[in-house]
């Protein structure tokens, strides 16, 4: 294994609470808005997700893009995932960890090659 980068990213749960549709589906897949409207509190799961995005944006080996290509869902045991829909990630892997309390939501990642 090699690793590429590590990224790290905390947002404010606040900027989160209601976000207008279209900002939403800018965004976050459809999978990812089904999940965190799931939740009870859906802004500290929408800023842990985009603090995801960020991390794995600061971390990937290029730039531009979209944050909807970075999908943050999670595994059976609840743990979350990256998965990344741009061919130059093709051999790329990703361990991440989330967490979120009321006021905030972070993330790190590891990006490392297959």
């Amino acid at each position: 294994m090699e690793i590429v980068n590590i990224g790290t990213d905390i947002e404010e749960v606040s900027r989160f609470e209601n976000l207008e549709k279209k900002v939403l589906e800018r965004l976050f897949t459809p999978k990812e808005i089904e999940y965190c409207f799931s939740k009870k509190n859906i802004a500290q799961h929408l800023a842990a997700r985009y603090s995801a995005k960020e991390a794995v944006f600061k971390a990937l080996p290029f730039d531009k893009i979209a944050f909807k290509k970075i999908q943050v869902l999670n595994d059976k045991s609840g743990a979350p995932i990256v998965t990344v829909k741009d061919k130059r990630a093709n051999d790329l892997e990703f361990k991440i960890s989330l967490s979120h309390t009321k006021k905030f939501a972070q993330a790190i990642v590891l990006v490392y090659r297959k």
